[in-house]
């Protein structure tokens, strides 16, 4: 009998693996890794020779946003997940900006625009708030998805106790809560405050949603899991004392998790002055304390992962807060930038190995929503999702070379040092030093 060539094989790559960084190769079969050694492995149908770059597994972006109706000028599924391919993004976990997905048939209609428009694979947060969306927890899990989607702030109905009845159900599910966090009342006092002094200078949005807005919804929170033992995952960390409660909390042995964004890692609402609407993000900026604690968080475990929370906001309706911040929608485009600004802020600046990327990136968000060991590691049997990492290369950020709809990003003109050299999903290459050449729509639905 004659024996079948291997679909492909990596050589002469340092593979970042769960016991440390390692010189080797690789293969795959069906998709899936089929061996790793130091040398030796048998000619593949396809052979990479890595240059002794860096191959991690495939980023896992736990928070992505985009409009399920298709425009010209506005991102959906399909350019999203070749954006994301482009930054060495393997996995996106959605939420719709355009609609809720709180019924078994939002649901079923995103996991179908899924399959037909994504390029890499995928999952889904059922999202929404209400008695409705607690009756319906257990259909949608049903469907495969058991993350469920809240938001503490601008739901007028949304209180802790109709949360702690939803996390009940999730609890019996088996999933997880996933929250964004700052106390509504406050917000919302606030915005009548300083409308009536006539704010509408970038800064008013930062005033609106003050550091103990977060602080405060987040023990409200934490007060929910004590009670019910549900899994929760607070999305966006962005204070220093926010950090320090959630360790308490962790070392109190909560089901909790954390997760925090680049833009809060890289700015401070200082920043607000120069980029104006374009740095508007719910949660918004904060100071440079807060942002120097986030960073030990990451290093410490505090907060166990970085998302994009791409909100891809066409630059025209960007401008509209320059006059009126109110007038502005919160949000900025992440998915190409996500893994080079963590590789060039964190690992070249020494605040993290590259065994901690991995972490933070790749591991544990597969861990927190259920795809490990099948994604976030670099093993035999896990999926061949892998990144070529090429730490010397440099560039500067430009909008003008993005896979995306949207033709702007606070990042313009910085320097970044290490670039995703090769995008692989599933032993597919989808992207080869910048250019993306898988764009068949072949993304699997996963569940979470």
């Amino acid at each position: 009998m004659v024996k079948c060539l291997a679909e492909l094989v990596i050589r002469n790559a340092r593979l970042v693996l769960p016991e440390g960084i390692v010189r080797g190769e690789l293969s795959v079969e069906k998709g899936r890794i089929h061996e790793i050694a130091v040398s030796g492995l048998e000619k593949g149908d396809k052979e990479i020779n890595a240059k002794d770059k860096i191959v991690i597994p495939g980023v896992i972006d736990a928070c992505v946003h985009f409009y399920t109706k298709k425009s010209s000028h506005r991102e959906d599924f399909h350019s999203c997940s070749i954006a994301a391919a482009a930054g060495g993004i393997t996995t996106i976990i959605v939420t719709p900006l355009d609609k809720t997905t709180q019924t078994t048939r939002t649901v079923q209609n995103l996991v179908r625009a899924g399959r037909k428009n994504s390029i890499i694979d995928f999952a889904i947060y059922a999202s929404g708030m209400g008695s409705e969306f607690t009756e319906n927890a257990s259909k949608i899990a049903s469907l495969g998805v058991r993350s469920f989607r809240v938001s503490t702030e601008g739901i007028d109905d949304i209180e802790h106790k109709a949360l702690e009845e939803l996390m009940n159900t999730v609890k019996l599910l088996g999933g997880i809560i996933v929250t964004d966090v700052g106390s509504d009342g406050t917000i919302h006092g606030k915005i009548r405050e300083l409308r009536k002094h006539g704010r509408k200078d970038p800064l008013a949005h930062v005033d609106t949603r003050p550091s103990e807005a977060e602080e405060e919804d987040v023990k409200e929170i934490m007060e929910g899991v004590k009670h019910t033992k549900c899994k929760l995952h607070i999305s966006s960390v962005t204070t220093r004392r926010t950090c320090e409660i959630i360790s308490d909390s962790k070392k109190k042995k909560l089901k909790v998790s954390t997760g925090t964004c680049p833009h809060f890692l890289i700015f401070t609402k200082k920043d607000m002055t120069k980029f104006g609407p374009f740095l508007k993000v719910d949660p918004p900026l904060r100071t440079d304390e807060d942002r120097l604690a986030l960073w030990n968080a990451l290093s410490t475990g505090t907060i166990d992962i970085v998302t994009s929370d791409h909100i891809p906001i066409p630059r025209e309706e960007k401008e509209e807060g320059w006059k009126n911040i109110w007038g502005a929608p919160a949000g900025i485009p992440g998915v190409e930038t996500l893994l080079p600004l963590i590789l060039r802020k964190g690992t070249a600046m020494g605040r993290l190995t590259l065994e901690n990327v991995v972490n933070i990136l790749c591991t544990k968000p597969a861990q927190i929503f259920g795809f490990y060991p099948r994604k976030g590691v670099i093993s035999k049997g896990s999926d061949a999702d892998l990144v070529m990492i090429d730490l010397r290369q440099e560039t500067t950020v430009t909008a003008r070379k993005f896979h995306s709809k949207i033709d702007w990003t606070p990042y313009e003109g910085l320097k970044l040092k290490g670039i995703p050299t090769m995008t692989i999903s599933r032993g597919t290459i989808l992207m080869e030093d910048g250019e993306v050449v898988g764009k068949s729509k072949r993304g699997q639905f996963l569940a979470a």
